[in-house]
This record gives C-alpha cells, structure tokens and sequence, in this order.
C-alpha cells in the first residue's frame, strides 16, 4: 500500500524548482524553521483536498451564467458573466461580458485550419472553451545577491484567479460527462419491478459489463461509444438491482472514465490544455479567397456539461417524492363512466382491484337478466312464439315478423310433358323440382329444308354460296384455293347486266412468279439525273442504300467519305506541313503556307482576342479572360457605384522586326447582352504598348446606369495593330 497524492513542481521566488506532493501537509512541530517550501506546500495540500471535493462528489461543468450568444448579422460571439469548475476540480469565474469577432479569429489562425478546408464556402465547426488561468501579480522587492539585474529585484507577491476564454478547432474531452450521460440512459430504459428479480444480481451485472465490455477490455483507438446497445428484451430491475449497478459504477466503471486529475493512475496535472470547460460549438462557412465567416452560423450547447447545486437538487427531489402505495379505492358502480387520468402521486398497488355494480337486465332484441336471457327480436322485428317443428326455419312473414316455417320438399312426381309452341308457367307448387328431373319431350314435327346459303336437308345439306356469293360446283383439286372471280351472264333480251361474283377453285402461281428480294446492290446515285420508276421484278430490300457520288472541285471526297479542301477558287492548295502562326499565300501558282505575325506583308493584324468576365458574388469582385491566345494577365481595378476598371495585359506579342515603324491599335469592344442582367456600356480607357510591340497594356471601363449587384458582366474584345513605316 501507498500514499495517494500528486508530485508536482513548482517555483518559489529566488529559490529554484521546488517539488510538491498534494498528498502531504506540513507537521507543524517546535523550533522548526519554516521556509517558502513549507507554505507552498501547505497551500498545495489544502487547494488539492478542495479539487478533490468538487471533482469526486459534485462533478464539473458550469454552474451559473456563461451564456453563449450570437450577435444578430454580424460574426460574433458573446459570452455572460458566470462561473464554472474544471475537469480537476478548479473554480474559473468570468466576472464581466466578454466578445471575439469571429472574421478576427480565422485571420489570426488561418494556419491552423486552412488546409483543411473543402468546398466554398467550406464548413468549418469552432469550441467555445473556457479553462483557469492563474496570474502572477503585485510585484514587491525582494532581498538578495548584489548586482542583481532590475527583473531579480522585485518578485510578484499574489497569485490572482484569472480565466481563459478562446475558440478552438476541437473540444476539451469530457469522457466522464458523456459516459455519465450514456450509463444513466442505459439504466433509464431498465424497468423497475418491486416484485422478485428475474435474475440474480450476478447476472444483472453481467449484462452491464456485456455493454461496457469496448471498455472493460481495452482496445485502440478508443470506442466511440460507453454503454453500447439497449438493455436486453424483459430485463428487470429492482432497489436492489439498482444498488449493485450502482455499486458497478464506482468500483469499475468510472474508474475507466474519470477524468484524470489527483488521486490515481497516470494524473493530468490542473491547468493543462486538456482541463477546460465546454461552452458551445459554433458550426459556420468560411470563403476560401478571404477567409470570412458566411452570415449563416449555428450555435449548439447540447454537449455543454452543466453542474447543478444541491439546494436545486433537493427542492426538485421534494417537488417529485417517490410515490406511495394508495390506501383507498375508487368503487366504479355504474357504467358509461367518463375516463380520466387522475390526479393522486400514490401508486396503485399491484393486488388492487375495483368494484363493480350490479349486473342490469337486458332490454331490445334480448330481454330478461343476463344470466337467464330471451331472444325475442332480431335487428326490432319480433320472433313468433309459435313452437317450431324438425327441419323449421325463421321465415319472414307478410306480416313483417319472424315465424317458424317449413322448408320445401322434393317433388315426387313427374313434370308435365313439354309442348311445341306452348307459353311458360312459374308453377304454384311449395314443393321442388330435382336436379336430375326430366321432362317427356314430344316427337318431333317434319322440318322444311334449308334455304340460302346452306341447302337441302337437316341431315344432308350443302353449302353452295358464302355470303350471298355462289360457290362453282366445279370439282377442286389438290393445292387449289377459292378466289372470288366475276363472270359475264348469258346474253339475252333487255339491257346489259353486271357480272356475276363466283367463288371459283383455282391454281395460286408457281414459286417463279412471286417476286423475291434483291440481292444485288442498287445503282449508285448521280448528282442532277432524273428519277427512274425502273424495270426489275424483285424488290428492294428494307435496309438497303445508294452509293453517293464523290465529291469533285475545291472540295473532294475520299471512299471513307472524308472531306478534304484542295484548292481556293480553283487555285490549288498546298498547305501539307505548316507552322503554328503561318498564314497562306498566293505564289502565283498555288496557295502555300508562310510565316506571319510580323514577317508577315500585311500592315494589319489581329493580335489578341477574347472575353472578359468580371463575377461578382457577396459584393466581392473578380475577373477572369477567355479565348486569348498569349500569355496575359488581368484584375479588377476598381468597382465604384456603376463604374468598374479591368485592366488588361498581354505578353508574347509579335515583335516587330523593322524598328522604322509606328504601332497604332484599333480596339473593338462588345458587351455580351444578358437579359438576366442589367445592359452594359464598354469603352478603352488607356492603351500602351512597348516599342517592339511585345507588350501591351489597356484599361477597359464598364459602364452601368444603376450599381452594380451579384452576377457576371462579360464584353468582349478584339485588338488590332497596324504597321506604318516612318519615313526618314
């Protein structure tokens, strides 16, 4: 066994490193010589034994105040005055309201969280944090060696109880706040049965270690989670069961979850990085290009761990006792009671039971006591009380209520014989006819012969027309069809007739005459021929094609229907192996590429073109240049109102080689029309180029008749030099 103490060290003016243990006190004994050791260690022994109190029976968190607030469109953050106690038991108290501008912030740590951000604007989440500070004060001389410097000559007599409020990029651990918060959740959702256990107490704990095992059998990195799961399906809990959780937490859980500081294992000393207060996450977006905070931030304070008093503690433990057993009951005598939830605190016991009233006798369709009851209705239509017989049913009389009455029966004698041309009858017999009666059927009458399309007999008839349309008695052979054909009548007196329609047996073609697809590929199309109707006998296939003609002239055309130009106007072209920057020129024989830029004949030249996009987003501006074809720079100059500046600069240009010459420059300017955005007026405002035309400058202005607001505003540009030789 040992001692239970933290060594720490310490400084003492003018005496050097000084070794603290919290775990002893100075024994106070007769002509000993007292030192500044022996009071720091004294003081040490008595701040070590308060920590303790706080920390191991009340916890930590905030106890008053330290409200955190947003200030409204503005990034900034308040804090009100209050007061707290740290992981290692130490009292910070924040005595007046303080601030920090947020933008402030990121600007002064921009290295810290800079390379992590993604997007833009990119989420970024901040920790109000609150931690002790201790600071040296009240300056008094001091004795000691001569020639001392004026820093050695004076010491600080007091230590004040200062605090540290910043914003951080990850919050303080507080394994013990949440694992609190996690095991009491845990226990919560256990029911409480004050009759036998359903398990011992053994088993009751096993099942809490099984949630906690993560952590009862350490693992790296650390679970993210302390109790994990839900308690298992029909487990109980009683007073007794609770106390040995409980017991369960102290001896072998929150030792795992504690926070380090004092007594035990591996201690953090008080005053680290780590020994801080939560106050609130701040979740906001930050512009990348200028590292501000976007207007939209988000505070939460739901990890925030907050200490209450034990005077709040008593009065809510008096405001909600525990319950009771009741001692009186509620008799329920009547029925049609209205619910309510009531209003006593006692509990109902678990063998209670309620009076009931008097059973009533029955009225409506079934009368009498309920226990010796009469149907004498069904649905307010009375029931005869006629004895039935065997085999009765209820019959609904005419007179509109129930009487016993006989089913019908089975006739036993035969049906009357059926008669051509007779009426029907409904019968007035109570008795029914068998499914397998038969009625006598009379002889049959002679029937006449069928007429129409079908003739002769019933038994042996032919079919000698289809459709009012005569069929040919002429005999069919095999392979034969019916074809529908018209023949001429015989001639005779009176007026011409019509021909006669005849379903004829005939032969269908051979094989030979039915047309057969083509498979042969159709001619290929000419340019300006005529249409043809043609002669062939076969057809043409669905996906069949026409070869098209090559193309001839300036313009030709390969078997692999790729265009190729071979000549300007019917001069020839021989361009095979040109130079970026060559342009094409007539040798008197043919068009052949030749070197341009300014060793090219012509005076004037294109030498730049493109667009410039000034976008402004959030009341920042930016430009930006497309379809420029030399290396070339450009920025916002100024935005003012309704004007802007865009300045312009183009490297790489053609130099040009003859010095005797004068550069001049023609700019074009054409705003790009966006119906979304308000018209845009451009004009050149300054233009300067270097002597040998390699370089070139202009400012381009950008004219509104409002201000300017968010969007894009594009003009597009066009430079041209022209080449004027100086005479000498």
């Amino acid at each position: 066994m040992g001692c239970c103490g933290q060594t720490t060290s310490t400084a003492s003016a003018g005496s050097g490193p000084t070794t603290l243990d919290t775990g002893k006190r100075v024994n106070y004994t007769q002509g000993m010589l007292l030192g500044v050791d022996d009071f720091v260690q004294e003081q040490a022994w008595g701040i070590a034994r308060r920590h303790e109190l706080a920390r191991e029976l009340l916890g930590y968190g905030t106890v008053r105040g330290l409200q955190v607030t947003l200030d409204a469109g503005a990034p900034r953050v308040r804090v009100s005055p209050g007061m707290a106690w740290t992981p290692s038991g130490t009292p910070v108290c924040v005595n007046t309201e303080q601030c920090c501008n947020v933008n402030d912030w990121l600007a002064a740590h921009q290295a810290e969280f800079k390379s992590s951000l993604v997007g833009n604007p990119a989420p970024l989440s901040l920790y109000v944090v609150l931690a002790y500070n201790a600071c040296l004060t009240d300056p008094v001389p001091v004795p000691g060696e001569p020639c001392r410097s004026e820093s050695e000559l004076l010491a600080n007599s007091r230590i004040a109880d200062c605090f540290s409020l910043t914003l951080r990029l990850q919050p303080p651990p507080q394994i013990e706040e949440d694992a609190i918060r996690d095991f009491a959740d845990w226990l919560a959702k256990v029911p409480v049965d004050a009759a036998s256990p359903p398990l011992s107490e053994a088993d009751f704990l096993d099942q809490l270690r099984e949630a906690a095992q993560a952590w009862l059998a350490p693992v790296s990195p650390s679970p993210a989670d302390y109790m994990f799961g839900s308690p298992p399906l029909g487990l109980d809990s009683t007073d007794g069961l609770l106390r040995a959780a409980l017991r369960l937490w102290v001896t072998e859980l929150r030792p795992l979850w504690r926070a380090r500081y004092g007594c035990g294992p591996n201690p953090i000393p008080p005053g680290t990085q780590d020994d801080a207060v939560l106050l609130a996450r701040i979740d906001l977006k930050v512009f990348t290009h200028t590292l501000e905070a976007d207007t939209g931030i988000a505070l939460s304070q739901d990890a925030r761990p907050v200490l209450l008093s034990l005077r709040m503690l008593q009065e809510l433990i008096t405001q909600n006792p525990a319950p009771e057993p009741g001692n009186a009951i509620v008799e329920e005598r009547s029925f049609g009671q209205a619910s309510t939830p009531g209003s006593s605190t006692a509990y109902a016991r678990a063998d209670h039971s309620h009076g009931t009233p008097v059973l009533p006798d029955l009225a409506g369709d079934v009368t009498g006591p309920i226990t010796a009851n009469e149907v004498v209705a069904l649905r307010g239509r009375a029931i005869d009380a006629t004895a039935p017989t065997e085999r009765d049913v209820l019959a609904l009389t005419a007179a509109g209520h129930w009487a016993p009455a006989p089913l019908p029966q089975a006739a036993n004698t035969l049906p009357a014989a059926e008669t051509f041309g007779a009426t029907g009858s409904a019968g007035t017999q109570a008795s029914f006819a068998r499914a397998d009666h038969v009625h006598p059927m009379p002889v049959l009458p002679p029937l006449p012969a069928l007429a129409g399309d079908v003739t002769g007999a019933i038994g042996d008839n032919t079919v000698t027309a289809l459709q009012s349309v005569a069929v040919a008695d002429t005999a069919p052979t095999a392979g034969q069809v019916l074809m529908c054909q018209s023949t001429l009548p015989s001639a005779g007196p009176g007026r011409p007739r019509p021909p006669n329609l005849v379903w004829t047996p005939v032969t269908l073609p051979s094989l030979g005459d039915i047309p057969t697809a083509a498979t042969t590929a159709p001619n290929g199309l000419v340019f300006g021929s005529a249409s043809q109707v043609g002669t062939a006998s076969d057809y043409a296939r669905a996906d069949h094609q026409h070869g098209l003609p090559l193309l001839g002239g300036d313009v030709q055309t390969d078997s692999a229907s790729e265009l190729t130009i071979v000549a300007l106007q019917r001069q020839p072209l021989k361009a095979d192996s040109p130079n970026k920057g060559d342009v094409l020129t007539f040798n008197g024989e043919a068009w052949v590429p030749g070197e341009g830029g300014a060793a090219s004949a012509s005076p004037v030249q294109v030498i730049a073109a493109g667009v410039l996009e000034m976008t402004i987003a959030n009341g920042k501006p930016s430009v930006t240049a497309t379809f420029i074809s030399h290396a070339f720079k450009v920025r916002v100059r100024s935005v003012k109102e309704n004007t802007a500046v865009l300045g312009l600069q183009l490297n790489d240009l053609p130099k040009v080689k003859d010095g005797a010459v004068r550069l001049d420059h023609i700019v074009l300017l054409t705003p790009l029309f966006d119906p979304k955005q308000p018209p845009v007026l451009a004009y050149l405002q300054t233009l300067e180029s270097a002597s040998d035309g390699n370089n070139l400058a202009a400012d381009i202005v950008l004219l509104l008749n409002q201000a300017f607001v968010d969007g894009t505003y594009a003009v597009q540009f066009q430079i041209t030099r022209i080449q004027t030789p100086v005479l000498t």
